[in-house]
């Protein structure tokens, strides 16, 4: 298999992942959000009172930032459990997590739906030192159900070959 065929079968099975696992819906609900902000010693009310919320200027509770990560865990373990044997069975030898960035537009509020769905960005071949590998970015984006997107978490990879 040449270089730029690997590149584009590797492309091919992440697509055929993503488009496996598809968009979630998720609604963070009050009880989850104040048990989670209980589990990490978070006592502000504006994250599980919707009137201390309001008196911020919040139309109600608010999902706090740290959470969201909770609510992208789920989406990533299926993408890598449904293409664990595709991507690792011969094309990909090792994954190095490089980077990470969490971008956040507006705030989420308790009790709305949100989307979440999974983007590849970019996947290169480079050559280094080392050898060969890929470097794929990975972003977990979340949107509210007009389609706006509120925020999102992107990872990058070097994948050994």
């Amino acid at each position: 298999m040449t270089q730029s065929e690997g590149l584009r079968r590797l492309q091919g099975i992440i697509d055929e992942v993503l488009e496996e696992v598809g968009p979630k819906t998720v609604e963070p609900d009050v009880d989850t959000i104040k048990r989670y902000c209980e589990s990490i010693g978070e006592s502000n009310p504006v994250y599980f009172d919707s009137d201390a919320a309001k008196s911020f200027g919040y139309r109600s509770a608010i999902v706090p930032q740290a959470y969201l990560l909770s609510l992208f865990t789920p989406i990533v373990n299926e993408f890598f459990v449904k293409g664990f044997e595709r991507l690792f069975s011969g094309l990909i030898r090792g994954v190095i997590h490089t980077e990470s960035k969490v971008v956040y537009y507006k705030p989420l509020f308790v009790g709305e739906k949100y989307v979440l769905r999974l983007e590849s960005v970019s996947l290169e071949k480079k050559s280094g030192k080392k050898g060969d590998y890929y470097v794929w970015t990975l972003r977990t984006v979340v949107s509210n159900e007009g389609g706006e997107d509120l925020a999102y978490d992107q990872h990058t990879f070097f994948l050994k070959i």
